[in-house]
């Protein structure tokens, strides 16, 4: 067994509730499971049922946890925006015990398209709002950083298209995009191989960019051919 970080310790509890499909377990060290499961549905009804199914299958206490690894999107907000308050609650048991690695989703699903494919180059995109995606690049092997593009760059691109749904889509991928399973799980194949984990302080979440505002200058509201009345 490797690690990259030897704050990296088990047992360790892994949230993901980034898909659809929510998935927790632990794991005994980087390359097995203790346990694992998964489980359809809301987030908020059954977050914490599948931890709980978990941490009793593990046969362990949520305060024996070592470590968590959480994943910080591109994913359901909502679904991420739980499970982080769940881990800083559950942190609180063991205050200076329990390290914080965080995975981006995108960035998993590339690695392990990219090990799937064997070297044959791809473009993998998942929605983000209308008319941008989401995007990594695969190129002989390996997988760029996240970037955005635009439906006019995604129809112009060469690379086979693959697609990882999520929670909630605001357009349609193209008709030719192959659409993946998100594979939380496999994780272990790539855990000790690739730059996957990222400590950090706290639970935090990805983010494309910064929210812009425009000044709003008040003004009475008028016809489009509306004429203003000669004063008397």
């Amino acid at each position: 067994m490797k690690t990259s970080d030897p704050d990296l310790k088990f047992p360790a509890l892994l949230l993901d509730a980034s898909n659809p499909t929510l998935f927790c377990g632990v794991l005994e060290d980087t390359e097995n499971w203790g346990f694992q499961s998964s489980k359809d549905g809301v987030a908020l009804e059954n977050i914490f049922p599948l931890v709980q199914e978990v941490i009793d299958q593990s046969k362990i206490r949520i305060d024996e946890i070592k470590c968590f690894l959480y994943c910080e999107g591109p994913g359901s907000v909502l679904g991420l925006r739980l499970a982080a308050m769940a881990l800083e609650t559950w942190r609180q048991l063991s205050p200076g015990q329990t390290a914080l690695f965080a995975y981006n989703s995108l960035q998993l699903t590339a690695h392990l398209l990219a090990k799937d494919l064997g070297g044959t180059d791809a473009l993998l995109i998942s929605d983000w709002k209308k008319d941008a995606w989401n995007a990594v690049r695969i190129h002989e092997g390996k997988v760029s950083t996240n970037e955005v593009v635009d439906d006019a760059a995604l129809a112009q691109s060469a690379l086979p298209v693959y697609h990882l749904p999520q929670r909630k889509g605001w357009q349609t991928p193209p008709e030719s995009a192959q659409a993946l399973t998100y594979e939380p799980e496999r994780i272990i194949e790539l855990i000790s191989v690739e730059p996957l984990l990222k400590k950090t302080d706290g639970v935090e979440l990805s983010q494309k960019a910064a929210n812009t505002f425009a000044k709003w200058t008040p003004q009475r509201h008028r016809a489009p051919d509306a004429q203003l009345a000669p004063e008397k």
